[in-house]
């Protein structure tokens, strides 16, 4: 069974930067054609270019605000018709906020819930019927706070990412007569996400945070989106991985045992 993804149609969300950029370039690099969906439209647009230049692949690059369901819908519609067909999507679109669980307020519940729970879910939504006469491949992005005790501040974050781990449980059952495989990736790596919350924190709480990683993550350390990431994603798209569905993958370097 082949791990290649030459020549695959993948889609990503949150794609500008991050997680989601990071692995659209590693994907063209490996031969496949992407489409990526962001609001942040500058970074998006120049990922894409870059990507592609570098080929041997293609990435291009489309708006889309993940809070709203119609512009979801369209992007992704948009998305199939320019990849001409769909083979895996991975849902990268998140935010963080990380605040005292007695100060989080409902403007921070929605902001989390609607970008990281919601916005996956009505992707995937819109997911559905390119990928039910055959088959493929979503990953949702989860974190290992949704599973074990987090850094300080991290409880709506954390409930958003949990709520992600059982919707994408549910819906793979639900779509495994069509072929569909539905997993979760756990990741801890460095991102640009990440260096911004850690940027506003207080200095205690800063320390707080990366005192929490060195202690907790049996490997030392935080992972490289390029070198430990991405690859385990390459699998999860390819057809190598077709039997699994409905798991929890961590890439995390120990951080949460599996289960």
């Amino acid at each position: 069974m082949s791990f290649s993804i030459e020549g695959k149609k993948i889609l990503i969300t949150g794609g500008a930067r991050g997680i989601g950029g990071e692995s659209a370039r590693h994907f063209a690099r490996q031969g496949a054609h992407v489409v990526t969906l962001d609001a942040r439209d500058e970074e998006g647009t120049q990922l894409a270019k870059e990507a592609t230049e570098a080929g041997p692949g293609k990435v291009t690059y489309r708006h889309m605000d993940i809070t709203k369901v119609a512009d979801i819908r369209a992007g992704v519609d948009a998305a199939v018709e320019e990849l001409g067909g769909l083979d895996a999507v991975f849902n990268a679109a998140e935010v963080m906020l990380l605040k005292p669980a007695e100060d989080t307020t409902l403007d921070d519940w929605n902001e989390q819930l609607t970008t990281n729970a919601k916005g996956t879910a009505y992707t995937c939504q819109a997911v559905f019927p390119h990928l039910k006469e055959r088959g493929g491949s979503i990953v949702n992005l989860s974190a290992g706070v949704a599973l074990t005790a987090g850094p300080i501040n991290s409880a709506s974050f954390s409930a958003s990412k949990g709520s992600i781990i059982s919707y994408t449980r549910t819906i793979a059952l639900e779509w495994a007569q069509f072929g569909i495989r539905c997993n979760c990736v756990s990741p801890l790596v460095k991102t640009p996400l990440l260096d911004e919350v850690r940027a506003a924190m207080s200095e205690d709480d800063r320390v707080a945070h990366e005192r929490f990683f060195e202690k907790s993550v049996p490997m030392g350390r935080l992972g490289d989106i390029d070198t430990d990431l991405a690859p385990v994603f390459v699998f999860l798209a390819s057809d190598a991985s077709k039997f699994i569905t409905s798991q929890i993958i961590g890439v995390d370097g120990g951080l949460v045992p599996s289960r």
